[in-house]
């Protein structure tokens, strides 16, 4: 089984020990001389997060599980560790007090790879590999791996979903207090509008955000948003 390392981690959910971490980078030579190239990695494929610097491979116990998974030019763990374990807890706890000084190595079997050049060098070119492990490392042989996060922070979507329920509670009560006061020939509270004028400014500043990257998911998010929020707005 060969081995290698990269340094990148983030940690999506802390009360759940969920992390993602960047383990290897493609079409750069690594300090094993190698060149892994993309499509080397099997998409989806399930592996187990070692014991610390491989030890799972000796006995240790395996701290964790995860789904491995190319991404541009980065090859990403979505993980989770045994947090109902001692040695599950005590991994993810140094994995996130580390941060993005915690580099990351993968044990593999090689399937496909031949002798190349590589700018201007002679290397292994990787094309197909078995990744059976993913382990935190003191230091690895890959380029540039992490963990990207490790802080217990939810993911945009989830966050987007949390604000779409509560925009909408906001309106469905706004919606009760406008027809009960229009009933007695009254508008809106000072306070109430203000409120609501608020919110409309928030939504403002986010559709301004987004549209700042200037990308096609941005505006599909922001649209999706806007959207939502302002056809209730206009029904009432």
């Amino acid at each position: 089984m060969d081995k290698k390392s990269l340094a990148r981690v983030e940690i999506k959910d802390e009360s759940k020990g969920e992390v993602e971490a960047v383990f290897a980078t493609l079409d750069v030579v690594d300090k094993d001389n190698d060149v892994t190239r993309k499509g080397a990695f099997e998409n989806g494929a399930e592996v187990v997060i070692s014991a610390y610097n491989h030890k799972t491979w000796e006995g240790a116990l395996p701290v964790g599980k995860g789904v491995i998974q190319e991404v541009g030019d980065k090859v990403v763990m979505k993980g989770q560790f045994f947090m109902n374990t001692t040695h599950g807890r005590d991994h993810f706890e140094t994995v996130k007090a580390l941060g993005d000084k915690q580099e990351w190595s993968y044990g593999f079997n090689v399937d496909d790879s031949e002798q190349g050049d590589f700018e201007g060098k002679s290397v292994r070119v990787l094309k197909r590999m078995t990744v059976h492990e993913v382990s935190p490392v003191l230091r690895g042989a890959g380029v540039g791996t992490h963990t990207t996060y490790a802080k217990g922070h939810k993911t945009l979507n989830e966050e987007v979903t949390a604000v779409v329920a509560a925009v909408d509670s906001v309106i469905e009560s706004a919606g009760r207090v406008v027809a009960l006061r229009a009933q007695k020939g009254k508008e809106l509270s000072r306070v109430n509008a203000e409120g609501l004028d608020g919110l409309a400014a928030k939504l403002d500043e986010l559709k301004s955000l987004l549209s700042a990257e200037e990308t096609p998911e941005a505006d599909d998010d922001t649209d999706l948003i806007l959207s939502l929020v302002a056809a209730e707005l206009e029904s009432e």
